[in-house]
């Protein structure tokens, strides 16, 4: 295959540069369709030749294209009717895998998905747009987006069985897990507004084993969570459980987990989990922050937050009982007791992990990894969801929100490695968080046409499947 490709300016002529930048990408662009589309139409050819003649017989040619980095590439391809399974089939289409969803091919798909964590759908298009030789408007955009959300969302789903039937394992081994989880209302739109209200609240989680720090310039470290992963959705609280679960332990081999510990503001989903013998720790953002907003005589907020800081705990309960006794204004009562209701409901989250008395396992590695103070949560809430999905009056349907917070989480998080297991018994099996303490376990042939190595591009798209029903 040769195809030469000759650009000529007339230099008689003042050359804008730009337009000449503009002119050549454009020439390119094109030259690179006609390559792929060659190329397509000599594979087709070549498969007409090598296929199982008595099976696959051919009935003419097909229009189609195939929308890539290049631009919208077209060619015709064989139709054949399989006699063995009665139906209609293009081998080259199922040799090649060109298109990915709808007519865009896979790397494509791939881009946009990075690309909508960190802009907006209309910003997405037009970078595509400017920037290759693909014209796609927001609307495709879209459609990729929520078909890749709903991919990942299945994904998450085939995981859950799996760590229901206990056949999941995860690659990292550490005998202690921490647990952040925090919500973030989002508004919504359409339907979804009229039957949920103005908003909604997203449910996120986080899981990780330890802390990393990174020394920066100046002197000041950098800390970063050691394996996380991530979920988010604005599912009911059981269903977030069961995926936040999964993802764990596709990350994570739970059996080898001694002694898990989670920390949360104090809301109902996060804190009363059923079942859940991990050890709960009151966010230390929020508990001190209640005082704040509960108290507004700056002289008792003070006495309420040394016995608060000091740990007397207990102390605590009573001086604000106290004070409910013997205050008059109704605004201020009320207020009060909303103090009491939340700190006598978290009463055993109030102290640090730490301070309780408790064995505390080594890090996965000591020295490198180390023990977690807590609190990652505010800026995780912002980094996964809050940058990309609030402001610039954004507004979601569920479903739309739930498949681009699967993106969101897969990208700022990697992907997960673990491998399918066989049960070795045929007892039911808890989930990771539900294992108790006292079991020490869990607490909770190919064909390739020469191309250069410098078109990845091109090589990609030229791998050619097995085809093991045909005869050659």
């Amino acid at each position: 295959m040769s195809i030469a490709y000759k650009i000529e300016f007339d230099n008689s002529k003042e050359v804008n540069f730009s337009e000449m930048i503009s002119e050549i990408f454009d020439g390119l662009m094109t030259c690179g369709q006609e390559i792929v589309k060659t190329y397509l139409e000599e594979t087709d050819e070549r498969l007409l030749e090598s296929r199982d003649k008595k099976r696959y017989r051919c009935k003419g040619k097909r229009k189609t294209a195939v929308k890539t980095k290049l631009g919208v590439v077209e060619y015709e391809r064989r139709i054949y009717l399989d006699t063995e399974q009665n139906k209609h089939v293009f081998l080259l289409d199922e040799s090649i895998s060109a298109q990915d969803i709808g007519l865009v091919d896979a790397q494509m798909c791939s881009r946009i998905s990075e690309m909508i964590c960190v802009m907006p759908y209309r910003k997405v298009a037009e970078t595509i747009s400017e920037t290759t030789g693909l014209d796609i408007s927001h609307q495709a955009v879209w459609d990729i987006v929520q078909k890749q959300g709903q991919r990942q969302i299945e994904k998450t789903n085939e995981l859950t069985e799996l760590a229901k039937e206990h056949k999941l394992e995860g690659s990292i081994e550490t005998k202690l897990l921490y647990e952040e989880a925090d919500g973030d209302w989002l508004k919504l739109q359409g339907k979804d507004r009229k039957k949920h209200g103005p908003s909604k609240e997203m449910k996120i989680g986080i899981a990780y084993d330890g802390v990393i720090h990174h020394k920066m310039k100046g002197g000041k470290v950098r800390r970063e969570l050691d394996n996380k992963v991530a979920y988010a959705s604005f599912e009911a609280a059981s269903d977030f459980r069961r995926h936040k679960e999964a993802i764990i332990a596709a990350k994570y081999n739970t059996d080898e987990i001694e002694l898990r510990v989670k920390n949360g503001d104090g809301a109902q989903w996060i804190q009363k989990e059923p079942d859940c013998e991990c050890i709960c720790v009151l966010d230390e953002y929020h508990r001190n922050k209640k005082i704040t907003e509960c108290v507004s005589d700056k002289s008792i907020a003070d006495v309420l937050r040394n016995l608060l800081l000091s740990g007397q705990y207990q102390l605590l309960l009573d001086t604000i009982e106290a004070y409910i006794n013997s205050a008059e204004d109704e605004v201020q009562i009320r207020k009060l007791k909303e103090l009491y209701s939340y700190y006598s409901e978290n009463f055993e989250a109030l102290p640090d992990y730490y301070s309780r008395g408790i064995k505390i396992p080594e890090t996965r590695a000591p020295g490198v990894v180390h023990h977690a103070r807590l609190g990652s949560m505010e800026s995780n809430v912002f980094t996964l969801i809050g940058s990309r999905m609030k402001g610039g009056r954004a507004c979601w349907s569920v479903s739309g929100g739930n498949n681009l917070a699967a993106l969101l989480c897969s990208y700022h998080t990697g992907k997960l490695d673990y491998k399918v297991i066989e049960s070795s018994s045929g007892k039911p099996i808890l989930s990771a968080s539900r294992i108790k303490t006292s079991s020490g376990k869990g607490y909770e042939p190919k064909q390739m046409r020469f191309i250069p190595s410098s078109m990845k591009w091109l090589k990609n798209i030229s791998a050619l499947k097995s085809f093991t029903d045909m005869n050659p």
